[in-house]
């Protein structure tokens, strides 16, 4: 079955499409939540026994699209081992939207995003904690909105020869998380063509998003070894840590539960409260003496005896 064979039969219907280059067709499915459809590319070698990672990757404007996106992955899935999934998005069209109009559409994309990673999870084995997003040019943006707004559920992000709009990050970089890099990668002649690389990385460091930046390169949609390479640095080199806290009960406003979510069980704990306690317990709960705002954290030893710490304010009550 050839390429135009190929496209011909996604057209009238086919839930397949063959790429020469790798063994397993690439799948459109439809995520049921919403109705929305996503492409899957899953290796030859997938084994539901082990844990995968997942990078979701977002389509820039036309002439850019889920399957073109997709087809630039799957030879890298198939040869470093991981499940690739492309949603149908909204944002990257539409020049002529308003702010309003232009927000709405990241926020749908949001959830079209999200919804496609639930439902990857919910058919596959996906590890938590291997979960990435990724940006070609107008994909940048949801990408972004996004992923900054969803730390939990990405552990980095890579965006390619970003082209935002005003007011793409606004809402984005309100609640950063610190520990979650992102990797940004624009061609030399950016400045030429607009500074949108540039002034996109001084955005997100103005708002304590940890930016790597690499400006070297052409940027073209198939350059997509930069981005993989570095989710696998950071799957070998940073630890996954996420804090959290909680309240306990309604009628103990002072009060938090502590969390730490983790890849490996770190050998030791030791919690900062912000206030002068302190405690070894795993998931402690801390009652604060009066009102304020309190940087807590948490210090942990890994297998290997290293030492790493994690910080969160805390907001009392």
């Amino acid at each position: 079955m050839g390429i135009a064979v190929a496209f011909t039969a996604l057209l009238s219907g086919c839930s397949q499409l063959l790429d020469p280059k790798v063994t397993e067709p690439i799948q459109r499915v439809v995520e049921p939540e919403f109705g929305d459809r996503y492409w899957l590319y899953r290796p030859a070698s997938y084994d539901r026994e082990q844990y995968w990672p997942l990078i979701v990757v977002c389509h820039g404007g036309f002439p850019d699209s889920p399957t073109q996106q997709i087809r630039a992955w799957t030879e890298l899935a198939e040869s470093r081992g991981f499940v690739v999934a492309a949603p149908q998005l909204r944002s990257p069209g539409g020049a002529s939207l308003s702010a309003a109009g232009r927000l709405e559409r990241l926020r749908d994309d949001e959830q079209r995003i999200v919804a496609t990673v639930q439902h990857v999870r919910a058919g596959h084995s996906i590890s938590d904690d291997r979960i990435f997003l990724y940006g070609w040019a107008g994909g940048a943006g949801p990408a972004l909105f996004t992923g900054l707004r969803n730390a939990d559920v990405f552990r980095a992000l890579a965006v390619m020869t970003p082209r935002l709009r005003e007011g793409d990050l606004a809402e984005a970089v309100l609640n950063v998380d610190p520990y979650q890099p992102v990797y940004l990668h624009y061609a030399i002649d950016d400045r030429i063509r607009g500074g949108h690389g540039r002034h996109c990385g001084d955005t997100l460091r103005e708002h304590g998003v940890d930016v790597r930046r690499d400006a070297e390169g052409s940027a073209r949609r198939t350059d997509c070894k930069d981005a993989a390479s570095f989710f696998e640095l950071v799957i070998r080199k940073e630890p996954w840590l996420r804090i959290e806290a909680a309240r306990t009960t309604p009628d103990k406003p002072l009060e938090r539960r502590f969390r730490l979510h983790t890849a490996r069980p770190p050998r030791a704990y030791r919690w900062e409260f912000g206030d002068g306690d302190e405690s070894p317990v795993a998931e402690p709960v801390h009652a604060y003496a009066k009102p304020g705002t309190y940087r807590a954290t948490v210090s942990v030893e890994g297998p290997q005896g290293r030492q790493v710490q994690r910080t969160l304010e805390v907001r009392v009550p």
